[in-house]
């Protein structure tokens, strides 16, 4: 499976010329690499994602989209395993996958009421997405992170507001 580490780095502990240059350029995370460590024992090189993004106390591993349910592991075992490890809340999202898709994985176990595309004077495009009320609990980390995640996760600017009604 693909991590953003070579195999023998993740078997001997030290990185390679090649990985160390990937870490200094800032291509890989020192966040990619505690993951790939740490999958790389729990899966046995089976298990792999791309990248990882971190925002405030959420850290969110994309990978193929085939993937996502390898990564989450039985019962939510390999993300438990993760979030302990890093100290922050793991989110999975298969690479690829379209705005609804994105918006709804963000903001489980949260259900969305609706999705509405909002014109400004200007005539920019925003899409707001809509929170039921009684989930506003559940949702995994505040709004201004969760509109930041979708920022960066999706080419569409949205707000996520929770639902009145």
């Amino acid at each position: 499976m693909v991590l953003p580490v070579c195999d023998v780095c993740l078997k001997s502990g030290m990185l390679c010329q090649g990985c160390e240059n990937k870490l200094k350029s800032g291509e890989i995370t020192q966040l990619d690499l505690d993951i790939a460590k740490l999958l790389y024992k729990l899966g046995e090189g089976k298990i792999g994602f791309k990248k990882t993004i971190e925002i405030d106390n959420v850290v969110i591993i994309v990978t193929e989209k085939d993937q996502v349910g390898k990564l989450i592991g039985k019962s939510g075992k390999i993300v438990r395993a993760i979030s302990k490890k890093i100290g922050k809340k793991v989110r999975v999202m298969g690479e690829g996958s379209d705005f609804k898709e994105i918006a709804n994985d963000i903001i489980a176990p949260a259900r969305i009421s609706g999705i509405n595309i909002v014109y400004g004077r200007d005539g920019e495009e925003k899409y707001k997405i809509r929170v039921m009320k009684e989930d506003a609990r559940k949702l995994p980390a505040r709004l201004d992170v969760l509109n930041d995640i979708m920022d960066q996760l999706s080419s569409e600017k949205t707000v996520i507001v929770i639902d009145d009604l």
